[in-house]
């Protein structure tokens, strides 16, 4: 609104300027205030310029200030004539402006202060802005004056099958129509002050993580490995972490799995169709049974490759009897999902008998953002899946990010060939339960009977996904935190224990599981 006042008064002082054209005394007044009003309204303009509609602004008001002017000069000799059409276009051009909402730069930036003061969270999912878990014993016609007055639409969050042992069938995703975000912090407050809602939090976008891809890699294997998949030399990984003593105990031991553990990837999908993955792979449905970005391809690889195929790579089962894997698309076509799409793939997977969900993605945390993240561990905890979590790759302190710090998971941080933290990878030493393993150069499979290397504790989390499973096809009661023990007191030390955890050691594990 200042700046509006400012160009008005500059254009209604040149106006002037021009009407006392034949006063010198009058014109030096008006000229004076012209000048210092057009000072003030482009030191103010230039200070809240943001883009380039912010500058087209400017040259168009200038454009404006000059015609008008000037096509009022053409009047100035008569004041009956010159001042209700003065009036007139000062009124119009206010009103354009204003009511009809041509974009100028003070409207822009007014819109922009306007968004900053009421604080709403960049990037809300536009369908489902908000999480709410309605209390116990309540029911949603109780929030009905809240959902009448703000056009809210809401409906269940979260689709359970075993619904006494959680509160997420409690969860309710909030609507906000366009129009009414405005009143963000009033519906929440509302809601909050209504008696009948134990928590509310914010729905954001999530994008998938940046993974780097790496064209070529000089590092390789130097043992021999008694599985004939041919790229296994470009697997350097299992060097560092015993694979062929692993294969060695499972055969010399004639090491039987109880069941065939499956381990969910909860990704961008999976290739179910790729030459070495497909032997291990069952659907839930094909919906979640291809993928776009070949990020979750990758992973499933990683986790279980189908070995001894003499196709590609293998993983830590040595055969086709102790685990298989299905896929659980959460991340959408642009690579973006929600906190509420992850939940339900978590939830998706638990209620098809996952014993593993293998999560290489995450988010920002706050302490609100936990929470439904915690009851959806908890629920997989008391069904027997064990959760397997992305350390994250910013090189920070891996509290900031969910569900890398939610207790109950096992976070993953990323080492290199020289067992060293990852330069990229989060710090997991201030979690409960962190583990390391390789996530640099990682050559795994991508779709279309592909294979590629890429780096990020994305890679390094499937690694750990693919041991549990194995130790739970051995001994299927294993609870997170007997496995994260055994993972812990047998992994060998890196050069970054201190910010990676213990590297994991397969065969050590597994000796220490069949011990028990």
């Amino acid at each position: 609104m200042l700046i509006i006042v400012l160009f008005l008064t500059s254009f209604v002082a040149l106006s002037f300027w021009f009407l006392f054209k034949e006063s010198s005394e009058m014109r030096s007044v008006f000229g004076k205030l012209f000048l210092l009003f057009l000072s003030l309204y482009l030191g103010a303009s230039f200070l809240m310029a943001v883009d380039i509609f912010s500058w087209v602004t400017i040259i168009l008001n200038f454009a404006f200030l000059f015609f008008g002017g000037f096509f009022l000069n053409t009047f100035s000799k008569s004041k009956i004539i010159f001042i209700p059409l003065l009036f007139l276009i000062t009124i119009g051009y206010y009103f354009v402006v204003t009511e009809i909402r041509w974009p100028l730069v003070f409207y822009n930036q007014e819109e922009t202060i306007s968004n900053q003061l009421i604080n709403i969270p960049d990037k809300l999912d536009p369908d489902n802005e908000l999480l709410l878990e309605l209390s116990k014993g309540h029911d949603l016609i109780e929030l009905r004056s809240i959902i009448n007055k703000y056009n809210l639409l809401l409906e269940p969050a979260f689709r359970v099958h075993s619904k006494n042992i959680t509160d997420l069938d409690d969860y309710f995703v909030v609507n906000i129509p366009e129009k009414q975000l405005v009143n963000y912090h009033e519906i929440l407050e509302a809601f909050k002050n209504s008696g009948f809602v134990d928590h509310i939090e914010a729905n954001e976008i999530l994008s998938l993580d940046p993974t780097e891809l790496v064209t070529s890699s000089n590092i390789e294997t130097r043992g021999k490995y008694s599985v004939n998949d041919p790229d296994i030399d470009k697997v350097w990984g299992f060097d560092i972490m015993h694979v062929q003593d692993l294969y060695d105990l499972l055969s010399n031991h004639n090491v039987q799995p109880k069941k065939k553990a499956r381990i969910a990837i909860i990704d961008t999908g999976v290739d179910a169709m790729h030459e070495d993955i497909k032997d291990n792979f069952v659907s839930i449905g094909i919906v979640h049974d291809d993928d776009i970005h070949g990020h979750g391809t990758h992973c499933a690889g990683i986790a279980a490759a189908v070995s001894n195929n003499a196709k590609g790579i293998a993983s830590f089962a040595p055969d086709l009897k102790y685990i298989e894997i299905f896929s659980v698309k959460v991340f959408g076509k642009y690579g973006n999902t929600t906190q509420r799409k992850i939940i339900e793939g978590m939830l998706l997977a638990v209620d098809n008998n996952a014993d593993v969900l293998s999560m290489s993605l995450g988010g920002v945390a706050t302490a609100k953002s936990q929470r439904a993240y915690k009851q959806a561990v908890n629920y997989a905890n008391k069904k027997g899946a064990i959760v397997v979590v992305a350390a994250g790759n910013e090189n920070v302190d891996a509290r900031k990010r969910v569900p890398a710090c939610v207790d109950g998971v096992i976070t993953v941080a990323a080492i290199n060939e020289n067992l060293e933290k990852a330069i990229f990878s989060n710090d997991v030493s201030n979690l409960k339960m962190g583990i390391a393993a390789p996530g640099v150069e990682i050559y795994s499979t991508i779709p279309d009977n592909n294979y590629q290397y890429f780096n990020g504790t994305s890679m390094a989390t499937p690694y750990v996904a693919g041991l549990i499973g194995l130790m739970k096809s051995i001994q299927p009661n294993l609870d997170t935190d007997s496995v994260y023990n055994m993972l812990k007191n047998t992994g060998d030390i890196t050069l970054s224990a201190n910010k990676t955890g213990n590297l994991i050691n397969p065969v050590g594990a597994i000796k220490d599981l069949l011990n028990k």
